[in-house]
C-alpha cells in the first residue's frame, strides 16, 4: 500500500469492487435524469393547470355576457375548473415525487 501512495508498486485494483461502482454510478446517473425530467415536468404543467384556470375564468366570463351561449360556456368553464383542481392534485402528487427522488439523488448517494 505504501509502494502505491508513492508510485513505487502498482495499484491494487478489485476487479468486482470496480464493477460494483460502475453499476452504482450508471444507477445514480439515471436517478438523476429522472430528476431533470420530473422537474421539467412540473414546470410545463404547472403552465397547463394555469391555463386551465384562465380559461375556466373567461369561459365564465362569456357565459355571464353571452346569454344565448350561457349553458355551453357554464359547462366548458365547469369543465376547466375540474381539471384545474384535479390537476392540482396530481401536481401535488408529482411535486412529492420529486422530493423523494431529489433525497435519494442528493442525500443517500452521500452515504454510499
Amino acid at each position: 500500500m505504501f509502494s502505491e501512495k508513492f508510485g513505487r508498486g502498482s495499484r491494487t485494483v478489485d476487479l468486482e469492487l470496480e464493477a460494483q461502482i460502475d453499476v452504482l454510478r450508471d444507477t445514480k446517473s439515471k436517478y438523476e435524469n429522472i430528476l431533470r425530467l420530473a422537474t421539467a415536468l412540473i414546470t410545463h404543467f404547472q403552465s397547463m393547470v394555469q391555463t386551465q384556470q384562465a380559461l375556466g375564468d373567461t369561459f365564465t366570463d362569456l357565459s355571464q355576457k353571452s346569454p344565448e351561449l350561457q349553458d355551453e360556456f357554464g359547462y366548458n368553464a365547469e369543465t376547466q375548473k375540474l381539471l384545474c383542481k384535479n390537476g392540482e392534485a396530481l401536481l401535488g402528487a408529482i411535486n412529492f415525487f420529486v422530493s423523494s427522488v431529489n433525497t435519494l439523488v442528493n442525500k443517500l448517494w452521500r452515504i454510499l
